[in-house]
C-alpha cells in the first residue's frame, strides 16, 4: 500500500515542520517516506529547505466556497483543505496526516494507524487518556464543554445536546484509505458548516460528526498515538531514552503532539522512571538530542534550551 505523510505550515509554524519533518527523515523508516505539505503561507527559503527534503508541496486556493471567504486568513486553508488530500496529492493508497506541532517518536505507531486505515477504517486518537486533566476538573455548567461549544456552533443546540459529550477525536493525527468513504461525506458536512460558521475545529468537528452521527467507520486507537502535552506531561524513561505514559505500564509514546500555543515553548517538568526528574521544553531536537542523547542519573537533572523563534 503506498502512502504519504501529509502536513501543512506557513511561516511562522516552520520551524515546528522543521521538527516534524526531521523526526520522520532521522528515522530509517522515514528516509524516503513521499512527503506533502500544503503552503498556507511559507517564505522562499522555507521552500526551498522543503525541496531538500523531497516533498511535494502545493499552495492550495480555497477547496470550499464559503460565506466573508475573502477575508478569512489563508492559514485557514490548513483545515479547510484537509479532507481534499486526495486532490492535491493525488496518487497513493493511504494519507497519513499528522500536524506541524507534532513529531514522530516511534515508528510502530504510524504502522499501527496505516494498518487501521488499510481495512477501511479512519484510523484517529480521541482526547482521552487517565492523565489527561481535563477529565478531573470540576463539570462545566450544563455540561457545556469545548466539545459541545463546537458541535453547538457547528450544527446548532440539539446536536450538541446529542453528541457534546462524546471524546473528541483529534484531527490533528490520522490514517485514511484513499477509497474510503469518509472523504466524501467529510467534504460535505465541513461545506455545510463552513456556510454557517467558521472557527479553528471546523473540520474536527465535521469529522467527529461523521463519525459519531452518521457512523463513519472508525478505530479509536490510544491517547499515546497522538499525545496532547497540555493535557498530560509524559514521564521519561532512562533506560530506553524517550518519552512515555505518565501512568504504568509507561507505554512508548508514538506521537508528541504540541497542541496549544502555550506548548510550543514551554518548559515541562518530567518524572524520570529512574527516580529523579528533568526539565525541558517537548520540541523535537531538544528532547532528543539534550535529554535523550544523556543517560539520566537518579539524582534530579535540569536541562534547559532556548526556544526556536
Amino acid at each position: 500500500m503506498t502512502f504519504t505523510i501529509a502536513t501543512a505550515a506557513d511561516a511562522g509554524y516552520f520551524p515546528l515542520l522543521q521538527d516534524l519533518v526531521n523526526s520522520i527523515r532521522d528515522k530509517a523508516q522515514g528516509r524516503d517516506v513521499p512527503l506533502s505539505v500544503l503552503d498556507v503561507g511559507l517564505r522562499p527559503d522555507q521552500l526551498a529547505w522543503l525541496a531538500g527534503q523531497r516533498a511535494n508541496v502545493v499552495a492550495p486556493g480555497w477547496d470550499v466556497e464559503f460565506p466573508g471567504m475573502e477575508r478569512t486568513p489563508p492559514v485557514l486553508r490548513a483545515q479547510v483543505s484537509r479532507p481534499f488530500l486526495r486532490k492535491h496529492f493525488p496518487g497513493y493508497d493511504a494519507y497519513l496526516w499528522i500536524d506541524a506541532d507534532a513529531w514522530v517518536q516511534d515508528w510502530a505507531v504510524l504502522d499501527l494507524y496505516l494498518s487501521v486505515a488499510q481495512r477501511g477504517d479512519l484510523a484517529i486518537a480521541a482526547e482521552i487518556d487517565r492523565a489527561y486533566k481535563r477529565h478531573y476538573k470540576r463539570p462545566k455548567i450544563l455540561g457545556w464543554t469545548l466539545t459541545h461549544k463546537c458541535y453547538r456552533e457547528a450544527f446548532g443546540w440539539r446536536i450538541a445536546e446529542r453528541y457534546g459529550r462524546n471524546p473528541m477525536l483529534n484531527v490533528g493525527v490520522f490514517a485514511l484509505r484513499a477509497d474510503a468513504p469518509h472523504w466524501e461525506t467529510w467534504i460535505r458536512l465541513l461545506t455545510q458548516v463552513l456556510q454557517r460558521t467558521r472557527f479553528v475545529f471546523v473540520e474536527q468537528i465535521a469529522l467527529n460528526y461523521g463519525v459519531f452521527a452518521l457512523g463513519l467507520p472508525a478505530n479509536i486507537l490510544p491517547a499515546y498515538c497522538n499525545w496532547m502535552v497540555g493535557d498530560a506531561a509524559p514521564a521519561y524513561d532512562d533506560a530506553g531514552r524517550c518519552l512515555v505514559e505518565p501512568f504504568a505500564p509507561y507505554a512508548k509514546i508514538g506521537i508528541v503532539h504540541l497542541a496549544g500555543a502555550d506548548q510550543k515553548t514551554k518548559e515541562f517538568t518530567l518524572v524520570t522512571l529512574g527516580g529523579g526528574s528533568i526539565r525541558t521544553t517537548l520540541r523535537y531536537g531538544q528532547v532528543l538530542r539534550h535529554v535523550g542523547g544523556h543517560a539520566m542519573s537518579r539524582a534530579t537533572s535540569a536541562i534547559t534550551s532556548p526556544p526556536h523563534p
